[in-house]
């Protein structure tokens, strides 16, 4: 299920929307990037990856963020993969315990 998103097509907001008007999606992930979270989309056996209506893939910094995107537009079952992806809370957090002084009282 998990592709790379170099591989990937990308399908802007209005080509997003025009797809789920014709009940095309079979499946959907949210999947680590190399900049963050992506929303993948199976259709018709190939696999897309939503992207910005300027161009290039969308990236989310939270799963609740790209889940909401998802939900607002009607899709309500998906599959959330985050091999490869901390959340920016949980670094900032490893980067202060690295300092000197740091302790896990801090967080």
């Amino acid at each position: 299920m998990i592709m790379s998103i170099d591989s990937m097509s990308i399908v802007g907001p209005m080509g997003f929307k025009e797809l789920l008007a014709a009940n095309s999606v079979q499946d959907t992930i949210i999947q680590a990037g190399d900049k963050g979270l992506v929303i993948a989309l199976k259709v018709g056996g190939k696999d897309f990856v939503l992207g910005r209506r300027r161009g290039g893939p969308r990236y989310f910094y939270s799963v609740d963020g790209a889940a909401s995107v998802l939900i607002q537009h009607g899709i309500t079952g998906f599959y959330v993969d985050t091999i490869g992806w901390l959340p920016r809370t949980l670094t900032k957090n490893q980067k202060r315990l690295s300092l000197p002084g740091g302790t896990s009282g801090d967080i």
